[in-house]
């Protein structure tokens, strides 16, 4: 087991699973330019994150209009549904993405509450042991820190097709960090790539305990969750070269 060193009185660490596979994972990456990679941490450490994401996070809801990139706090049931049907009349006329977040660290810097169980997420985001194992399995030796935010999709939120290419930023490879239990396939939510001809190429559905990871530029998006779906949870972000 490799875990974060620090940690909070009587609490789980964040720890990945011994990962025997490696180098069959590599072998993956460099074939697809991604990976999945189911039962990434151990089972405390994954339950206890899904707690921490459904019942300790305040969340933000979090969109754009045009250019501009809000996220907003404490929105009540009605302003979540006028910017839900705002965000859905937008989609075609560029990028545009709906759905909650709450952010743990822009540039790999601590969170902002040491008591928090997000600081262990942190730091183990950062740690030399799954930087290392990142570094392994996609072959980019120049990963340095990683950002990270929890995100929530609820039913009707979506992102749509991008490549995660934007100037200012070294972002080698994106992440998600599935932490959704009992997910269907027909509630959408899914992690989906787009190939050069614009068809579907490949999607990850949402599951519990699993790291998705791709090289950036990568066309992809999320497909909406659908009104009959559940909450989906994850951690997300980007693995940055210095």
């Amino acid at each position: 087991m490799i875990q974060s060193s620090s940690l909070g009185a009587n609490d789980v660490p964040m720890a990945l699973n011994a990962r025997p596979d490696r180098a069959n994972l590599a072998e993956q990456f460099r074939a697809r330019g991604r990976i999945h990679i189911p039962h990434i941490l151990t089972q405390p450490a994954a339950d206890r994150l899904l707690r921490c994401l459904s019942q300790e996070t305040k969340w933000s809801t979090t969109f754009n209009n045009g250019p501009d990139f809000l996220d907003v706090e404490n929105v009540t049931r009605d302003e979540r549904t006028k910017i839900t049907l705002s965000s859905w009349q937008r989609v075609g006329t560029g990028f545009q993405y709906l759905f909650d977040n709450h952010r743990l660290t822009r540039k790999g810097e601590p969170y902002s509450d040491p008591a928090h169980y997000y600081a262990q997420v942190v730091e183990f985001m950062n740690s030399p042991a799954l930087l290392s194992f990142v570094r392994e399995v996609t072959g980019l030796a120049d990963i340095a820190w990683t950002d990270a935010q929890a995100t929530l999709y609820r039913p009707g939120d979506f992102l749509t097709v991008h490549d995660d290419q934007v100037g200012g930023h070294k972002r080698l490879a994106a992440y998600v960090l599935n932490m959704t239990p009992g997910w269907r396939p027909e509630w959408g939510g899914a992690l989906q790539f787009v190939n050069a001809a614009g068809h579907l190429e490949e999607g990850y559905v949402p599951c519990f305990n699993a790291l998705n990871v791709f090289r950036v530029p990568c066309a992809h998006f999320v497909s909406m969750v659908a009104p009959f779906g559940g909450m989906r949870y994850s951690v997300t972000g980007w693995f940055h070269g210095r």
